[in-house]
């Protein structure tokens, strides 16, 4: 045993009197391949004791069980037909019986939405578009469909199981957006006392419109929660969440509101669709929403889709399990049995090492975050600026944590539903990316929390926009900018900064570090024009050339100056620096820099150049920092992904989308820790992990996919 590892088999082991989802770290999910009546194959030789055998075969700690789906029922049900390859046997009681030999939790998947079989038996349950129209596999939260959930739940609680995963809980991924029924229309005018909006309006019926939709998904979640608890208390109850980047306001959840439905927060990474980026986002986002609840992270364990037959290397699968770890959440890894109900044994194989060495790490997850910087969500701004072009405001946010992360900076998400000084006040910065809608409350909140001492960041268009998404006079943060709104630059994305070399002289000189001076670097986003009121300001803005008759004119290159780049002020006893264009933006688009992230982090070090822990090291490489408090050491988790070049074969001109490579294999890195308070010794986990410490400098040389530094500060 490492000495790490002794340092670390001193925190307690986890106490067998919590529920599940708070003391287990990683679980499996199973369910079939589509939904067929039509053949005697379909899910015909599924049974319990395989899926539980291959789950204890790949160390899972808890299982999801598909038991309710779009058509059928896969235990002895008398509300929902069940699936009639299985005859009269009991797929539930199976898994059941062979899952208390190990001790092995048994959770119950149960789908709502897209319920094919419910929509046709029951016209009366189904949403409607504004024009009346029934909206395909989609089922109104305030009709009669929940009773119906309800007794699929009675029939379950019946069974010895751990708790339920509630699937589905959206309004549609794409319009129509639903609901104009009968019912939602007449608990509309009781609410508000008029006519719901006959469309997407955007004004204060809309408004209204949209608050009903969120507290109508509320209502059915939480109505279900409460008739499980009245049955069995003891029973845990999730939710599919979505409520994060990139979905928006048309899936009819907000962040924090939707966040708080069920014990625990579970949302799905999958990099096949939202990128490598996304697990640390989404694992941020579920930890701001609920910042000291649990959280669920859900991925695949196919390399496209969750109905494909692939299976991802084991590399590929430790880079997405341990970040979800690393960051505090559970993972859970989604298996489709094949057609016929049998399971793929190379997947319980490989998703074995993944979560062996998972288990042999346990000590080293579930600690305090010790985060720089607060990466502020507003969802007013998704909602009212981004409308259906949602990109306007999230590719700012998406590409601040992507350049954070790759620039080494660890932080935490802000959440404007839930935000509080004391919130605020956990940050060293916090950071607003183009954050465009900004309420009064806010602004207050802000202000004092700079007045406090505290350090703020903001990009694009922050605060030039009222709350109903329209542009304003004057930005509601002027007084803690030190500047005046001039006009903005909404027309055209292509809009420029450029930094002189006479900065290297003065003040300005670290806005330079590996950024070319003299050199208009393109950003890609909205702009605005500050004139400084006692701000300091360095640097150029530029918008570009037009010119009507060129089919590239909204990629033009830079024509002239219309405002400085870069504002610096200092408010009581914090400091605020103001970007008016959109590098957040740039650097998750198709026409990226490391100039973009290098700005940002430029900015980062200004307002906070002394961070607890300072990591140089590759850009592919995550860091995660964590502090066990009663230890009194640091955890700098470090998650290395690397895979070959990408490549598409999207048709011409029809796209570009090129999926996220694979990682097949751990990459040697070196790294480089500079801890600024005093420490007595530091180890890493892994064996073969070299380490030597030079004062306060440790330098690292690792070849794992996770590593974790273990760094035992003075007393």
């Amino acid at each position: 045993m490492t000495e790490s590892q002794q340092v670390l088999q001193q925190i307690a082991p986890s106490d067998e009197r919590l529920p599940w989802y708070r003391r287990l770290l990683v679980g499996i999910e199973v369910g079939p391949t589509g939904a067929n009546d039509k053949d005697p194959i379909y899910m015909a030789r599924a049974t319990g004791k395989e899926i539980v055998r291959n789950f204890i075969k790949a160390s899972a700690q808890y299982a999801v069980v598909f038991m309710k789906d779009q058509n059928f029922a896969y235990y002895n049900s008398q509300v929902a037909r069940q699936c009639p390859n299985l005859g009269q046997r009991d797929l539930l009681q199976e898994c059941l019986g062979e899952a208390k030999r190990h001790r092995l939790p048994v959770i119950a998947y149960v789908q709502v939405q897209y319920d094919t079989s419910s929509w046709l038996a029951h016209p009366e349950w189904r949403m409607k578009d504004s024009g009346g129209k029934d909206i395909p596999g989609r089922l109104c939260y305030n009709s009669g469909y929940l009773g119906f959930i309800q007794q699929v739940l009675e029939e379950l609680m019946a069974y010895d199981i751990g708790g339920f995963h509630i699937d589905m809980l959206d309004f549609g991924f794409f319009p129509p957006y639903g609901c104009w029924c009968e019912r939602c229309q007449a608990a509309f005018r009781q609410e508000y006392g008029m006519d719901m909006p006959s469309g997407v309006t955007w004004d204060e019926a809309w408004e209204k419109m949209l608050e009903f939709r969120y507290n109508s998904n509320t209502r059915f979640c939480r109505e279900l929660q409460a008739f499980v608890r009245s049955r069995r208390p003891e029973l845990s109850v999730d939710f599919n969440y979505h409520g994060y980047p990139p979905f928006s306001w048309w899936v009819g959840q907000r962040p924090v509101q939707h966040g708080q439905n069920g014990d625990f927060v579970t949302a799905e990474g999958l990099p096949w669709v939202f990128g490598h980026t996304n697990p640390s986002l989404l694992s941020l986002f579920m930890s701001g929403v609920s910042p000291d609840g649990a959280m669920q992270g859900v991925t695949s364990r196919g390399v496209y889709d969750y109905h494909d037959f692939t299976v991802r290397p084991v590399a590929e699968m430790k880079w997405e399990v341990f970040t979800y770890l690393a960051h505090g959440a559970l993972c859970t890894v989604v298996d489709k049995a094949n057609y016929d109900g049998t399971l793929d044994a190379v997947a319980y194989e490989r998703l074995g090492e993944v979560f062996g060495e998972a288990l042999a790490k346990r000590h080293c997850f579930g600690h305090k975050p010790v985060p720089e910087v607060g990466l502020y969500y507003s969802h007013r701004t998704r909602d009212w600026f981004g409308r259906e072009d949602t990109t306007k405001y999230m590719a700012a946010f998406l590409g601040a944590h992507k350049a954070l992360m790759q620039a080494h900076i660890p932080m935490g998400f802000v959440m404007d539903e839930n935000v509080s000084l004391e919130r605020l006040s956990e940050f060293p910065v916090v950071y607003l990316p183009n954050a465009a809608v900004l309420t009064e409350q806010e602004v207050t909140l802000l202000d004092e929390y700079v007045r406090k001492g505290g350090n703020l960041l903001v990009t694009g268009l922050t605060g030039c926009y009222d709350r109903y998404g329209q542009p304003q006079e004057r930005c509601t943060l002027e007084v803690l900018l030190g500047a005046r709104l001039v006009s903005v630059f909404t027309a055209h994305n292509d809009n420029y900064v450029r930094l002189p070399k006479e900065l290297a002289k003065g003040k300005g000189r670290f806005l330079l570090k590996d950024i070319p001076p003299d050199w208009a670097m393109l950003t890609f986003g909205a702009i605005a024009v500050l004139e400084p009121k006692g701000a300091q300001a360095f640097g150029e803005l530029l918008i570009a050339h037009r010119s009507q008759d060129n089919p590239w004119m909204n990629h033009m290159s830079p024509d002239k100056v219309v405002g400085p780049a870069v504002l610096l002020h200092r408010h009581g006893r914090g400091k605020v620096v103001c970007l008016p264009c959109c590098p957040d933006a740039a650097f998750i688009g198709n026409y990226r820099m490391p100039e973009h992230r290098n700005l940002i982090r430029n900015l980062i070090r200004y307002l906070h150049p002394k961070p607890p822990v300072l990591v140089n090291a590759p850009a592919n490489v995550e860091i995660v920092v964590t502090k066990h408090e009663t230890r009194n050491c640091f955890l700098v988790h470090f998650l290395c992904f690397a895979g070959p070049p990408t490549a598409t074969a999207a048709e011409f001109p029809k796209g570009r989308r090129v999926l996220p490579t694979l990682m097949e294999e751990a990459m040697p890195y070196e790294a480089q820790v500079t801890v600024n308070i005093p420490f007595s010794c530091v180890t890493a986990f892994n064996r073969d992990t070299k380490i030597a410490r030079k004062g306060n400098l440790i330098r690292m040389e690792a070849s794992s996919v996770h590593e974790v530094l273990i760094i035992r500060l003075c007393q």
